[in-house]
């Protein structure tokens, strides 16, 4: 099995679901997901390759097939925040931020605070 958890998109909708439930059958995603009007094979591809990239884990010791998130949301929004910034801003926080604070109506003050937490995470100092 491989745990290269690299969610697509497609995937990532499935993972909500189970983030918020823990354990779900394929029926109950397909029903948690049927504003996507997914066919069964579609939630069951989805699954079986979250599976496959060590995602999601499987019970079947109550008679029917259970799934359950192996990887948390939380790692997971890390890493896709991670990729999104180093194939957009070339790993440059700094660039990201001034990017989302150019279109926002942050006060002189907030600004001038985001980019004293953005030196500190830069400079590798936590306090």
């Amino acid at each position: 099995m491989k745990k290269d958890w690299n969610i697509a998109e497609t995937e990532w909708r499935v993972m909500e679901e189970l983030w918020k439930e823990r354990e779900l059958t394929i029926g109950e995603i397909k029903a948690r997901v049927s504003d996507m009007c997914w066919s069964d094979s579609t939630v069951k591809t989805l699954v079986r390759r979250l599976h496959q990239k060590g995602a999601i884990g499987i019970d079947d010791s109550k008679g029917q097939f259970r799934y359950y998130p192996i990887v948390s949301e939380e790692a997971c929004r890390k890493k896709e925040t991670k990729k999104l910034v180093d194939r957009l801003y070339h790993g440059s926080v700094r660039l990201l931020m001034a990017n989302l604070v150019s279109e926002s109506k942050l006060s002189e003050e907030e600004t001038e605070q985001l980019m004293q937490m953005i030196d500190k995470m830069e400079s590798g100092d936590e306090a």
